[in-house]
C-alpha cells in the first residue's frame, strides 16, 4: 500500500488546488439554480484557460477556478472584470480571491513543515511518555503510513489537494496518534506484568 502510494505520489502527481499552483476564485451567489452545462460553455468563449465550475453548499450557490493568467496582477483583474460581465448583474459575489504562484509556493512550503514538524513532536512526545525511543519510533512509522497513504488516496482519485486536505491530514495524524497511545498503553501493562520477558 505504501509503495503504491509513493509511487501515485510521484508519477501521477497531486491535483493542486489554487491554493498551491495559483488562481482565481470567485464565489457567487445566483438568484436560482443555473445551468452548469451552459455556464461552462459561456466561460470557455471568454479564453481565460482552464476553469472549473461547481456547486458550493447548495445549486444556488457556485465556485468559479480559473487558473493563473500570465504576467501581473492586472491580467488577473481583467479576468475577473471579463467574467463578471459576461453572467447577469444580479449575481451576488461574496467572494474574489487571487493567489499567485509565489504565496502558492510559501503554502506548499509551509504545508510539508506543519506535517513533518507535527511527525517529529509526536515521536517525541510518545518517546518520553513511555521511556522508550522504540514506541516513539513505532508511533512514527504509524503515523507516516497513514499519512503516506492518505496521500496515495488523493493522487489515485485527483480530488483537488489545497489547504483543507492539510487540515484534514493532520486531523487524521492526530486520530491515529490517539489509537497509538491506547494501543501501547496496553503493551506497557503487559511489560510490567511479565517482567521474565524481554521487550
Amino acid at each position: 500500500l505504501l509503495i503504491t502510494a509513493i509511487f501515485l505520489f510521484f508519477f501521477k502527481n497531486l491535483n493542486l488546488g489554487i491554493d498551491f499552483k495559483g488562481g482565481i476564485m470567485i464565489e457567487a451567489k445566483f438568484k436560482s439554480p443555473p445551468d452548469l452545462s451552459f455556464l461552462r460553455d459561456q466561460i470557455s468563449d471568454l479564453n481565460i484557460g482552464n476553469s472549473e465550475i461547481q456547486e458550493f453548499g447548495d445549486s444556488s450557490t457556485i465556485l468559479f477556478r480559473i487558473e493563473k493568467q500570465d504576467n501581473d496582477d492586472t491580467n488577473q483583474k481583467e479576468t475577473i472584470e471579463k467574467l463578471k460581465n459576461s453572467l447577469s448583474s444580479d449575481i451576488d459575489y461574496r467572494r474574489t480571491e487571487f493567489v499567485g504562484p509565489k504565496v502558492g509556493k510559501e503554502l506548499t512550503l509551509m504545508g510539508i513543515k506543519a506535517i513533518s514538524f507535527s511527525l517529529i513532536a509526536m515521536f517525541i512526545y510518545i518517546w518520553f511518555r513511555f521511556s522508550g525511543w522504540q514506541f516513539g519510533l513505532g508511533a512514527l512509522v504509524a503515523l507516516f503510513h497513514d499519512v503516506i497513504s492518505t496521500i496515495g488516496f488523493f493522487a489515485l482519485t485527483q480530488i483537488e489537494f489545497n489547504l483543507a486536505s492539510i487540515a484534514a491530514i493532520l486531523t487524521i495524524a492526530g486520530y491515529s496518534i490517539n489509537d497509538t497511545v491506547v494501543v501501547f498503553d496496553r503493551v506497557r501493562e503487559n511489560l510490567i506484568k511479565t517482567s521474565d520477558l524481554t521487550f
